[in-house]
């Protein structure tokens, strides 16, 4: 089941703007958004890509720990 536009969090939105510009490892994510000033914890953003997988928004390709984005639910 595909989540609605309100049931995003800002770091959702965050998550997939990152990987709208490509394939990338949660360690990816978490360094571009520090690098735009949002520092958020390992923890939080592994519980955050892992909704948003489980919704099929995003994937962990082949377990590897790459993640693309499959279906922009905004």
């Amino acid at each position: 089941m595909s989540l609605t536009p309100e049931q995003l969090n800002d770091v959702d939105d965050l998550i997939l703007d990152v990987l709208a510009d490509g394939r990338a490892t949660q360690t990816l994510v978490q360094q571009c958004l520090a690098a735009d000033g949002d520092d958020f914890s390992r923890q939080y953003l592994n519980m955050r890509m892992k909704r948003l997988a489980e919704h099929d928004h995003i994937e962990n390709l082949f377990d590897t720990g790459v993640y693309e984005l499959v279906d922009d639910p905004r």
